[in-house]
């Protein structure tokens, strides 16, 4: 099984067998189950590195954290949120986790455990947070219809977090602010380039919006008949994949765009559809090759799909609806015995404010090479020489440099007045040999 490229990892709302499972999308056997967590919230699902896979329980404020080659959570360690999150997500390092909890953004530094700070620009609950490819950025989108993108450098770097009180909180700007959905906004797909792509949200209030991140504007509004709750891009980004409430999955090309900037589409007869739920469509996810597409619905089926033809290759049933389903890299951790994570856990902070008792002093040491002195390795005085004879070798060194320097400077004025001396003689003897010439002319004519 160490031989698949990538693998299924879902979620139900069943959580009497497992909170998480990982499938071999080939054959549709299970390949690892997780437990222990409960039920797993919507859009929470995640890895940590590629040595854990991380989900929030919905109904406690909790995240739950699996090794990938163990079916028990993280021992020793319980990571409590300051309350029950709505949407997570983790860089692709492993290196930042940020949870939305309430209308409010929770960032962690995952190592330290630090909460480095708490955004409050939304107005009602956040319901999708995902980063950027790179991790530079991340998006929110809440409830209120907002659409929000962050920096994580501008957000996290705050030299008086000690500082900072729990009312304080959250003064932070974000780079884009998008309002232009009226109601709550289900799922949002970001380009593979990230801030230099494309930013794809999808709400009840009907309509697929496209911005270009680059400059923040609404390049197309997508208007269709039925409301939206998820979206996905191909792997060529050439086309995109929307999940209705009624189960249907509609697919659109990006490659022939309206000449306008609102476009009304007719599923019946604009869009090529995936029909095969029953209930709402609440995942979508492209395979890895481009070949096969997942959905998962409230129908408690996720179904396999053959991009080109529009048929299901394979359905996977469960025992409750699907919260969280994607495709996935298939990590070489989850086979092995021994297990040896490159990523550091700690628990994670519930407030900002911090006691100037328990604050951590770090000692970085730095070698740096200076190569002033021409002729001596810095190096080979430091290691043979105590500090006294470096001094003295020093002086020594730039006394001969002066008088050197002394030297030069009288050669140079020996030279100068030598070669003004030369100059003057050249030119009072050309001025004399000239006058006896012209006294020589007129004696002859006389």
């Amino acid at each position: 099984m160490s031989s698949l490229l990538e693998v299924l990892v879902t979620c139900d709302s069943n959580n009497t067998l497992w909170t998480c499972s990982v499938w071999d999308p080939h054959t549709g056997c299970s390949l690892m189950t997780y437990k222990g967590g409960g039920t797993a919230e919507t859009r929470t699902l995640s890895y940590i590195g590629d040595d854990y896979v991380a989900a929030v329980e919905k109904t406690k404020p909790v995240l739950h954290i699996w090794p990938l080659n163990s079916h028990q959570t993280v021992q020793g360690m319980r990571f409590i949120l300051p309350g029950k999150a709505s949407a997570l997500a983790v860089t692709r390092d492993g290196s930042y986790i940020v949870a939305g909890i309430d209308e409010k953004i929770y960032l962690w530094q995952i190592a330290s455990g630090n909460l480095l700070t708490i955004i409050n620009r939304h107005y009602q609950k956040v319901g999708v947070i995902k980063f950027t490819p790179d991790g530079r950025f991340f998006v929110s989108a809440a409830e209120d219809g907002m659409v929000m993108v962050w920096s994580l450098a501008t957000v996290a770097a705050n030299p008086e977090v000690e500082h900072v009180s729990q009312a304080k909180a959250g003064q932070h700007d974000p780079v884009y602010i998008f309002s232009d959905h009226s109601l709550p906004i289900t799922d949002l797909c970001i380009s593979k380039t990230g801030m230099h792509g494309r930013l794809f949200t999808v709400s009840i209030d009907r309509t697929c919006k496209i911005y270009d991140l680059s400059s923040g504007e609404l390049l197309l509004n997508l208007v269709f008949d039925i409301p939206l709750t998820s979206v996905v891009l191909d792997v060529l980004e050439l086309n995109i994949f929307v999940g209705t409430t009624e189960g249907k999955i509609h697919q659109c090309s990006l490659t022939n765009p309206p000449r306008s900037r609102d476009m009304l589409l007719n599923t019946d007869s604009d869009c090529s559809t995936f029909a095969g739920h029953i209930k709402v469509v609440t995942c979508l996810s492209v395979s890895l090759d481009g070949e096969t597409l997942m959905s998962g619905s409230n129908d408690e089926q996720v179904i396999l799909w053959h991009l080109r033809s529009r048929q299901p290759i394979r359905t996977i049933r469960h025992k409750g609806p699907v919260t969280n389903a994607f495709f996935a890299v298939n990590y070489p951790a989850m086979f092995q015995t021994v297990f040896s994570p490159s990523v550091i856990l700690h628990s994670l902070e519930r407030t900002l404010e911090k006691d100037s008792d328990d604050v951590t002093e770090i000692e970085v040491l730095t070698k740096k090479k200076i190569s002033f002195w021409p002729d001596i390795q810095q190096d080979e005085i430091y290691s043979s020489y105590p500090s006294r004879e470096i001094e003295v070798e020093f002086k020594h060194k730039e006394l001969a440099l002066k008088e050197e320097l002394d030297n030069l400077k009288k050669v140079n004025a020996s030279l100068y007045s030598f070669s003004i001396q030369r100059a003057l003689n050249s030119i009072s003897g050309g001025n004399n040999q000239g006058s006896d010439q012209g006294l020589n002319k007129k004696k002859k004519k006389k």
